[in-house]
């Protein structure tokens, strides 16, 4: 293989690899990435078994040919060059020599016989998703995937397309729950397969993926499945992730029933105020207090070794006086993907689920489990 190609192109595909190739890995050739020179075009794939990654850019081939190289230290070397273009040629032993300018380096490389099989994604049947309401989805469910590799079905964010043809997502890790409802902007619900319809669970690293790779301004992203993985398409880069078997449990029942208790804060006051206290709370239990009053919403917290600190926050608020615990890190989680100025609060009593929303929009609810005052 030899090719010249622009750095900055190859710098950027080289980028949508970096998540995905695994460093602590058993196997050594999944820190590596693959890359093929064909038909006026390097295409460069990356994989951890699970997830994978497969992209392409233009280049000019002077010999066509494949080689795996180390991902990460190949793109540290392309992204540190000062020169606009770079030649990129492969010896016999699979090492690559790559010049650039007064810059010349050999890079040691694998055949690329050794690299895994990635799935092929070209005859998949896609559906276009509008990549804000994606993107949207993704970042109110990631936080509160569970991280418990012993709970595998909550490892994930549960997606399926509902018979309003809405797009539903789920996650939850067992102390809160989020739940967001789109209805797309452009959607053709034909043939839709089976398995969306009854709901699948795509693994949090594959969420992640999508976030840290797709941009937000981009209109031409679509996804569709393919075996038991899900696949997204965007521009030149097809990302496929393996789903998690099992069932995701009926997040229904832990959804809180309307309640009159319900109080109405602006949000970035919310914000700042639980930061303050959250400085007394017990290091152990990140445990702050919140209590509905007709004066307010109070928030307290306590420790030996710290003191106690108090403070009330405007809220708007006519229910019977009622207070609660809660891991204080867990409400900032929820706030912080808050998109509106004000957010409600449902709390119930001191034992069950209390509710938080965007007060102004209703597509996005989201459940913390209280702790024990």
């Amino acid at each position: 293989m030899k090719i010249r190609i622009s750095r900055q192109s190859l710098t950027d595909e080289l980028f949508k690899l970096q998540g995905v190739v695994s460093q602590r890995s058993t196997l050594a050739i999944l820190s590596n990435a693959l890359l093929e020179a064909q038909d006026g075009k390097l295409t460069l794939h990356a994989t951890d078994l699970d997830t994978s990654v497969s992209t392409s850019c233009e280049c000019e081939i002077l010999e066509e040919g494949r080689v795996t190289l180390q991902a990460k230290s190949f793109y540290d070397i392309v992204k540190n060059l000062q020169e606009d273009e770079l030649e990129l040629e492969t010896e016999e032993n699979h090492w690559a020599k790559l010049t650039a300018g007064d810059v010349t380096c050999r890079i040691v490389g694998t055949h690329p016989e050794d690299f895994p099989q990635i799935l092929d994604t070209k005859d998949a049947k896609l559906y276009p998703i509008g990549t804000p309401q994606l993107l949207s989805m993704i970042e109110k469910t990631l936080f509160s995937v569970s991280t418990d590799d012993m709970r595998a079905n909550l490892t994930g964010a549960y997606f399926r397309i509902t018979d309003e043809n809405t797009f539903l997502m789920v996650s939850t890790d067992g102390h809160r729950l989020s739940k967001i409802e789109v209805t797309p902007e452009e959607f053709e619900a034909d043939n839709i397969p089976q398995a969306l319809s009854d709901g699948i669970i795509i693994p949090r690293k594959g969420l992640a993926e999508i976030k840290r790779i797709v941009d937000a301004k981009s209109k031409d992203l679509s996804f569709g499945l393919v075996d038991n993985s899900i696949v997204f398409q965007y521009g030149p880069m097809s990302l496929s992730v393996r789903l998690i078997e099992g069932t995701f449990p009926d997040f229904t029942q832990v959804l809180p029933k309307d309640s009159d208790k319900r109080a109405v804060v602006h949000r970035d006051t919310l914000v700042q105020s639980l930061k303050f206290v959250s400085l007394f709370a017990s290091p152990k239990t990140h445990n702050v207090r919140i209590s509905l009053t007709e004066e307010g919403l109070e928030l307290y917290a306590s420790d030996p070794d710290k003191g106690e600190g108090k403070k009330l926050v405007p809220a708007e608020y006519g229910g019977p006086v009622v207070k609660a615990g809660y891991n204080y890190r867990y409400m900032l989680d929820v706030l912080n993907v808050i998109d509106g100025d004000e957010v409600s609060l449902e709390v119930i009593d001191t034992l069950s689920p209390t509710l938080l929303r965007d007060s102004n929009h209703d597509e996005a609810l989201f459940v913390v489990m209280p702790m024990r005052l």
